[in-house]
């Protein structure tokens, strides 16, 4: 299921791709903004010292070539049969004018994309330039998808903007996929994602929200009725979710439209769908999310669990830094299936809620606030050079969170051994130590 749009995009005027981020929630395709701008001051005598990072890879193009897709395989066959009614040759036209723009840039990040993570490292520096004070070395982690090394230079570029002595410090490590995508290592985990018990739920809400219904009404649209009559309900409901998905990315990639010669009207997917067919496939699409990657219906299973390596990582290299400091801070890009697993395992209020009613899902959790496009997870820890204490600082998508079960007087600061010790006893439960062989587990993990 392709990542959709938030129902407040019905409320708002559409014009076109100039659109500010704010005014487009379309899921996991929804352009980053931070969340926070105005921070807690920070306790006295404390200073920030190191920052443990991960966040996804910033605004991209479709990840597959569009020729690949079920949307134009089954368009240009039903051109060739002469089936295609006028609505149809005109999607048709618009499919055929995404690709030109898409073409040499499948599954690269795009220019939106390379701004948002600028725009993050900007601020990162900005606020804990103490941090930054020193020539201490960086440590960059991706994984091996380029879109993560392109954010991950579009990261360093807004850094170096601040802080030029950084580029002779940066020490990379390209595919760390144990930590980063850890989801690939788990056979039980590939199997969850296909016939987990998260199906039946997802079916439930599709039902209620009469997927079937759209997607006979908008085949209808395109299709004539001869033809129509040899697509399955599983072949109408491919088709309206990869024209829904090229739609979601327009705004990513806005900026590669308007180079290419062509505006909205050459683009213009949403005229095809009713405001509430959108809303809809919105919040199928977030569900879908919610089940795969996020606490779903069981905020313990496996996949959170599967996020483990990443969270004993974080507890590493923190660990590191305040043993012998081999760097000041340590950047990770990764995927939005790092962010949204990792994000429930720490227990991020907002991100961490499981439900036992997936009609009401997005009552407890909803993609927009927590995998946007370059969505991110900062510990920003903090030092006491008197006592020599540390505090810790989390931030998701800039914001200061609570992390559950865990408690504070300091809030947003929380004592570092004292975090120390709650996630390990979280690994603990999981049968992970921090020695111990991540891919392993991952390989094992049931």
């Amino acid at each position: 299921m392709r990542k959709k749009l938030l129902y407040l995009l019905l409320l708002v005027p559409y014009f076109g791709f100039a659109q500010a981020p704010s005014t487009a929630l379309l899921g996991t395709k929804t352009l980053y903004l931070p969340k926070q701008t105005k921070f807690t001051p920070v306790p006295g005598g404390y200073k920030a010292v190191y920052i443990n990072f991960v966040g996804r890879h910033g605004a991209r193009h479709l990840t597959k070539d569009i020729k690949l897709s079920y949307a134009y395989a089954t368009v240009s066959k039903a051109d060739s049969l002469n089936v295609l009614t006028t609505a149809g040759k005109t999607l048709k036209q618009f499919i055929l004018n995404l690709g030109k723009e898409e073409e040499n840039h499948v599954a690269s990040i795009s220019e939106s994309g390379a701004n948002e993570l600028r725009g993050i490292a900007e601020r990162m520096f900005t606020n804990q330039k103490d941090v930054f004070t020193s020539d201490e070395k960086v440590l960059v982690s991706t994984t091996k998808k380029g879109r993560t090394k392109e954010s991950a230079e579009a990261f360093l570029a807004g850094l170096k903007t601040k802080s030029a002595p950084l580029s002779q410090n940066i020490t990379f490590n390209y595919a760390d996929d144990d930590h980063l995508r850890f989801y690939d290592f788990s056979k039980t985990y590939d199997e969850f994602k296909e016939n987990g018990n998260w199906t039946i739920a997802y079916q439930k809400l599709a039902k209620a929200k009469k997927l079937n219904d759209i997607a006979n009404r908008f085949a209808q649209k395109f299709f004539k009725p001869n033809y129509l009559a040899k697509l399955s309900q599983t072949d109408k409901i491919n088709f309206v979710e990869d024209v829904y998905g090229f739609y979601t990315i327009l705004n990513a990639v806005s900026a590669e439209i308007k180079a290419v010669g062509l505006s909205p009207k050459d683009l213009n997917f949403k005229t095809f769908f009713t405001p509430a067919d959108l809303a809809a496939l919105n919040t199928l699409g977030n569900a879908e999310d919610f089940l795969k990657k996020a606490p779903g219906l069981n905020n313990n299973g496996i996949q959170v669990r599967v996020a483990a390596p990443l969270l004993a990582d974080f507890i590493n290299t923190t660990d590191a830094y305040l043993k012998n400091k081999p760097v000041i801070a340590d950047l990770r890009f990764a995927h939005a299936e790092t962010i949204a697993p990792f994000a429930a395992l720490m227990g991020i209020h907002g991100a961490a809620e499981a439900t036992n009613n997936i009609l009401t899902f997005e009552q407890v959790w909803k993609a927009e606030n927590v995998i946007p496009f370059s969505a991110n997870i900062q510990w920003i820890v903090y030092q006491n050079p008197t006592n020599g204490t540390h505090l810790v600082k989390f931030l998701l998508n800039e914001k200061e969170v609570a992390i559950n079960g865990l408690s504070t007087k300091t809030f947003p600061y929380y004592n570092w051994i004292a975090v120390r010790e709650h996630y390990l006893k979280k690994l603990k439960t999981l049968n992970l130590g921090l020695q111990d062989n991540m891919h392993e587990y991952l390989l094992k993990l049931k």
